[in-house]
């Protein structure tokens, strides 16, 4: 959800949308930032596989967050998720970057190219730091650890920090997994989910991928 970097924008609108995150903790930031505008949307705390919303929606939209956290099983179920809590007639909208879209972490499928990881570790001192609205300043490192091109996932080292007056307060490192899908592949999952007329765009406009 991001905090509610789209939701906002749409319910400010006078759109009907209701927005679910995996992330309590984005739920609440996204909940303090609406209320500041007099907003009060329909939050809820869920990942995608378990999704159980309040009702059935005529659109469900899931920007850049399909396979990022999960497995494949539990993408499969989460496309079953979506089908099931739409209307007859409602519209998924849901977005996948190609593996080779950006180059990287596309190099790393050759086989010379994974000997090499994971890559090296960057200082967290030395990344960007963004002011919060809590005046604390942050910053986040990633890194590649392992890429798998036969079951199409890459797992990353993500690194935080909390600086305030210059001096670094809390650091936070997790594991993240993001599953890979390429255009036929998501073509045939969404099939198996139930859904018909399926349409590709690419690069978020109304014209053929490439």
């Amino acid at each position: 959800m991001r905090h509610g970097r789209l939701l906002i924008p749409y319910v400010r609108a006078g759109l009907d949308v209701d927005g679910c995150d995996v992330s309590a903790d984005m739920i609440a930031l996204c909940r303090e930032k609406a209320e500041r505008e007099g907003l009060s949307p329909t939050l809820f705390a869920q990942s995608m596989d378990e999704l159980d919303p309040p009702r059935t929606y005529k659109t469900i939209f899931v920007c850049g967050g399909f396979g990022l956290g999960s497995s494949r099983e539990q993408d499969v179920e989460a496309l079953g998720r979506f089908y099931e809590n739409l209307e007859p007639g409602g519209t998924l909208v849901l977005d996948n970057e190609n593996p080779y879209s950006l180059g990287y972490p596309w190099a790393s499928w050759r086989k010379d190219e994974r000997a090499a990881l994971p890559r090296s570790r960057q200082p967290l001192d030395e990344a960007e730091r963004r002011r919060g609205s809590d005046d604390a300043e942050y910053a986040l490192e990633s890194r590649l650890l392992d890429l798998d091109p036969l079951e199409q996932f890459a797992t990353y080292e993500m690194r935080a920090g909390m600086w305030r007056n210059g001096e670094l307060v809390q650091e936070e490192e997790h594991a993240l997994r993001i599953n890979f899908y390429f255009k036929n592949e998501l073509l045939m999952m969404l099939e198996r989910a139930g859904f018909t007329d399926i349409v590709v765009h690419g690069d978020h406009r109304e014209e053929a991928p490439t």
